[in-house]
């Protein structure tokens, strides 16, 4: 799209044009081909080894490739190598992450090579393999049924607002994730689920949405244990089962509704 082209031809010309980088790529929906209107561009910048960059480093360097309103750094998703603008004219944000050579080895998907001044990435890629996280279901399974017990607790002092909360930590970091694994997809918490889970499971997951009530919230959490059970016994036949700890945490949130 033409306001996406115009961001990344300046943005190449700055880089090509400044001896601290090395390449830049970009990644995310790009990779894919699903960039659209809605899009963010995810812009990695590879610099030498020896280079660092300040968040005045970053910013300045942003501000130089167009009309940046505001940027500020990750450490909110821990990553501290992240600056997140948005421009205007167009509005447009960008994800721009400053990785130096020796850390790129490490990734989780092979970006699109946009500029490489030393023909270095082709190499890197080779080499070095991108690895998506792995979802590590019993390390789940060892913390669900507390975290459920948790969600009881709240719910039993009414402390409405943090019960629906930790249902969307569920979703997030449960549920989503195992999702897309069933699926056969990258586990990326609950985006895009909503455009290629069968209608079953898209009910299924909406159910876990509750209205702020405590009948509503109770029945989204019996929901989500419902669905973590289905997933758990879907996708691996042996993870050790916390079955003491299950029916302990499960009674209890049953007896709050009695």
């Amino acid at each position: 799209m033409e306001k996406f082209q115009s961001y990344i031809d300046s943005l190449v010309k700055e880089v090509q044009n400044d001896n601290r980088f090395l390449a830049v790529c970009i990644a995310g929906s790009s990779i894919s081909g699903e960039l659209d209107e809605f899009s963010d561009l995810d812009i990695v910048l590879i610099t030498e080894n020896d280079i660092i960059f300040e968040p005045k480093d970053m910013i300045q360097f942003a501000s130089g490739i167009g009309e940046l309103l505001v940027g500020f750094t990750g450490e909110h998703v821990g990553e501290k190598r992240l600056l997140i603008c948005l421009y205007d004219s167009p509005l447009l944000h960008v994800d721009i992450k400053f990785v130096k050579l020796e850390d790129f080895n490490d990734r989780v998907e092979d970006p699109k090579i946009l500029y490489d001044k030393l023909s270095l990435i082709p190499d890197i890629y080779s080499k070095f393999p991108s690895h998506w996280p792995k979802v590590e279901l019993q390390w789940i399974e060892d913390r669900f049924w507390v975290w459920i017990h948790y969600a009881a607790t709240k719910l039993g002092r009414r402390e409405l607002f943090e019960s629906i909360d930790f249902l969307a930590f569920l979703r997030s970091n449960v549920l989503g994730p195992m999702l897309h694994l069933k699926y056969k997809k990258d586990p990326r918490g609950v985006r895009k689920l909503d455009f290629f889970l069968s209608d079953t499971d898209l009910e299924k997951l909406k159910n876990t949405y509750p209205s702020f009530e405590i009948d509503s919230i109770f029945n989204s959490i019996l929901t989500s244990i419902d669905l973590y059970l289905e997933l758990r016994d879907l996708l691996s036949s042996n993870i050790l089962k916390q079955e003491k700890v299950r029916k302990q945490s499960v009674e209890y949130l049953k007896n709050l509704m009695k």
